[in-house]
C-alpha cells in the first residue's frame, strides 16, 4: 500500500484499509509501525498535521524495534511532509535530500517524483529559488516519465509558487492556471482545490480582486463539501489579503478571525505564523499597535524556525511599530538589521539573484512544453510501433503517421509562434507597451557592460508621477491606467530615438540614455517635466494635472557594479520627492554620499 499515487493514499477507501489493519490484535512490531507510517501520511495528505504526528509518535519506537531500513525510509518520507508543515524546513529539506539519494535507485516513478517535488517546494519557501529548478526540472522527469496527471498538474502548481515568491505575479498565474487545466481534465484525480486559492491569491496579488474574491468562494465552497477544514482556513486568509490590498483592513480581520478558528482544529504550525503575520500587518495599518505587536510575538511562538528565517521581515514589522509608538531611534536600528539581514540572506546582490533566477525559470518553461511534447512524440511512436505486425492495416497505419507528421507540425509551428509571442509578452509590460522591468534591467546590462572601464558613458533617468493614488481614489483605477499610458505616449515622443524607456512598477518607469552625460540627460528631464506639467488630460477627465520627481545621474569609471549606478538613481529619486516633488535632483547638482 505503501506505493500507491498520492491521490490513492488520500481517499477515503486507504483510510478504511489502514484502519481495519490496526485494529487486528495480532499485528506484530513491523506491521503495527507500517500501518501508523501509512495512516500519518493520510493524514499528512488531508491536512491533519496534529493527527499525523500522533501516529508517526507511536510508529517510531515500533519502528526503531524493528531496524528495518525500508521501514525507517517509509517513516522519513512522511516525517518530511510532516516537519514541513510543523514549520522545520531546514531539517525536512535535509532529510528528503538524505533519503533521495537512499531510494532513488529503488522506489517507484510516481514516489520518487513526490519526494523530489517536496524538496523543490521546501528550497522555494527557504528563498534558495536557483537550487529549486533543478529540482523541479527532476519532478517534471519522473512525473512525464509516469505519465501521471497529479504529478504533473503539481509541478506546475510549484512552478506557479516560485514565480510568486519571485513577484513575477503573470507567470504564476499562467502557471496556477496549467495546474487546474490538468486537474479538471482528469476527473477522477481527488480534486486539488488549493490550486483555486493558489490562483485567486496570484490575482489578488496582481490587483484583479473581483477574478480573486471568485475563485476563492469556489475554493471555499468546494472545500466544505469535501470536508476540507484546512483549505476552508486558507481561502479566509487568501481573502484577508484581497481586503489588505484594498485597504479594508476591518474585513481583512474578519477574515483572518474565521481562518484562525478553522486553523486550530489542525494544528498547522507554518500556516498558523502566516495567519499571525497578517494579522500583524493589518492592526498595524489601523493603529493598533498593541493588538500588531501581541500578533508578531505570537507569530515567532508558533514557528521560530520559520521565524529565523524570516528575520529580515520580522524585524520591518518591528521598526514600523516601533515608529508608531514615536521610538525612532529603535525604529532606525531596527530598519537597519532588517536591510542587513536582508542583503546577508541573499547574497548582497539582490537584483542579479532575482534576474538570474527568472532568466532559468524562463528556460525551464520552454523546457517544460517541449518535453510535454516529447512525450506525446514517444508514445505515439510506440502506438505505431506495437501495430506494425498488423500487415492487414499497414497502409491505414502509413496514413495514419503521416496526418500524425502533418499535428506535429501544426503543433511545432503552432508551439513555435505561441513561444515567441509568450516571450514578448514576458519582456513587455501589458499596459504601456514599454519594456517591463525585465527587459530593461536586461539591457541597462548590456548598456553598462559596453561602458565598464570608461569605454563609454551612458545616463539613467528614473521617475515616478507625484501622488498618483490621488489620481487613483479620486477618478478610479481605470482612469489612472489611462493617464500612465498618455505619460508613456508623451515621453516616447519627447525622448531621441536612441534612448530606450521602460515601466519598472506602478508608477515609475526608467529611462537609458546610451552616449549621454549627465548634463544633458538633466536637460531631457526637464523637458521630460515641463512636458508633463504642460499635458493636457481634459480630453480623460476634468481636473486631471500631474508632476513627476525625476532621479538623474551617469555611469562614472569607479561605479564598481550596475547596482551602485541603480542605487544612486533611487536615492536621487527620493531625494527629489522628500524636497517636494515636481524636480529633476541629479548628480550634476546634488552628489549623494556613496553607501
Amino acid at each position: 500500500m505503501s506505493n500507491l499515487s498520492v491521490p490513492e493514499r488520500k481517499q477515503e477507501a486507504f483510510f478504511l484499509k489502514i484502519n481495519n489493519l490496526l485494529n487486528r490484535s495480532e499485528l506484530d512490531n513491523h506491521s503495527e509501525a507500517l500501518a501508523n507510517i501509512l495512516m500519518a501520511n493520510y493524514q499528512i495528505l488531508n491536512g491533519e498535521a496534529l493527527r499525523a504526528r500522533e501516529y508517526l509518535s507511536i510508529a517510531e519506537p515500533l519502528m526503531k524495534s524493528v531496524n528495518d531500513s525500508r521501514l525507517k525510509n517509509q517513516y522519513t518520507y512522511v516525517n518530511i511532509f510532516v516537519l514541513r508543515s510543523e514549520g522545520d524546513l531546514v531539517k525536512a529539506l535535509d532529510d528528503a535530500e538524505e533519503l533521495y539519494n537512499e531510494v532513488k535507485d529503488k522506489w517507484g516513478l510516481n514516489k520518487l517524483g513526490d519526494l523530489v517535488l517536496e524538496q523543490a517546494y521546501i528550497s522555494s519557501l527557504l528563498s534558495m529559488y536557483q537550487e529549486t529548478i533543478p529540482l523541479l526540472e527532476l519532478a517534471l522527469d519522473y512525473s512525464l516519465e509516469a505519465n501521471d496527471p497529479y504529478l504533473i498538474s503539481e509541478t506546475y502548481n510549484v512552478f506557479g509558487i516560485l514565480y510568486s515568491f519571485l513577484n513575477d505575479t503573470q507567470s504564476s498565474i499562467m502557471y496556477f492556471k496549467k495546474a487546474v487545466e490538468v486537474m479538471e481534465r482528469h476527473p477522477a484525480l481527488v480534486s486539488n482545490i488549493y490550486f483555486y486559492a493558489n490562483l485567486a491569491d496570484s490575482y489578488g496579488m496582481n490587483k484583479e480582486y473581483d477574478k480573486a474574491l471568485e475563485l476563492i468562494e469556489k475554493a471555499r465552497v468546494l472545500a466544505i463539501q469535501e470536508g476540507d477544514v484546512p483549505l476552508q482556513a486558507f481561502a479566509h486568509q487568501v481573502k484577508a489579503r484581497v481586503y489588505t490590498n484594498t485597504e479594508d483592513y476591518r474585513d481583512a480581520i474578519s477574515e483572518l478571525v474565521k481562518a484562525k478558528e478553522l486553523q486550530e482544529q489542525v494544528g498547522e504550525q507554518l500556516f498558523g505564523y502566516e495567519l499571525h503575520i497578517d494579522f500583524a500587518y493589518a492592526y498595524l495599518k489601523l493603529d493598533e499597535i498593541d493588538e500588531a505587536e501581541s500578533h508578531l510575538d505570537k507569530a515567532i511562538i508558533s514557528a521560530e524556525k520559520v521565524a529565523a528565517l524570516d528575520d529580515f521581515y520580522l524585524k520591518r514589522l518591528r521598526s514600523e511599530i516601533s515608529a508608531a509608538r514615536e521610538n525612532y531611534k529603535s525604529a532606525y536600528e531596527l530598519l537597519q538589521e532588517s536591510y542587513e539581514t536582508y542583503r546577508k540572506t541573499f547574497n548582497d546582490n539582490l537584483t542579479y539573484v532575482s534576474n538570474l533566477s527568472r532568466e532559468q525559470l524562463d528556460q525551464e518553461r520552454l523546457s517544460f512544453e517541449n518535453k510535454l511534447l516529447e512525450k506525446e512524440n514517444q508514445i505515439n511512436t510506440k502506438y505505431v510501433k506495437k501495430y506494425k505486425k498488423y500487415n492487414i492495416i499497414l497502409f491505414t497505419l502509413i496514413i495514419l503517421l503521416l496526418i500524425l507528421i502533418g499535428i506535429g507540425i501544426w503543433l511545432v509551428i503552432k508551439y513555435r509562434i505561441a513561444a515567441r509571442k509568450n516571450e514578448e509578452m514576458a519582456l513587455t509590460d501589458n499596459l504601456t507597451e514599454l519594456p517591463n522591468r525585465r527587459q530593461m534591467f536586461r539591457q541597462l546590462d548590456s548598456e553598462h557592460q559596453k561602458s565598464e572601464g570608461g569605454r563609454s558613458v551612458y545616463s539613467l533617468i528614473i521617475f515616478d508621477i507625484d501622488h498618483f493614488k490621488t489620481i487613483n481614489d479620486r477618478f478610479g483605477h481605470r482612469m489612472g491606467d489611462k493617464v500612465i499610458s498618455r505619460l508613456a505616449a508623451i515621453t516616447r515622443n519627447t525622448l531621441r530615438e536612441d534612448d530606450t524607456i521602460g515601466r519598472i512598477s506602478g508608477e515609475e518607469f526608467l529611462v537609458i540614455l546610451p552616449n549621454t552625460k549627465v548634463q544633458e540627460a538633466v536637460q531631457i528631464a526637464d523637458r521630460l517635466n515641463k512636458q508633463f506639467a504642460d499635458a493636457d488630460f481634459r480630453d480623460l477627465d476634468e481636473g486631471i494635472h500631474l508632476t513627476a520627481s525625476f532621479g538623474v545621474t551617469e555611469y562614472m569609471p569607479d561605479d564598481e557594479s550596475l547596482d551602485m549606478v541603480i542605487n544612486r538613481a533611487d536615492r536621487l529619486l527620493y531625494k527629489a520627492k522628500n524636497e517636494g516633488r515636481n524636480r529633476v535632483v541629479s548628480t550634476f547638482n546634488d552628489e549623494p554620499d556613496e553607501d
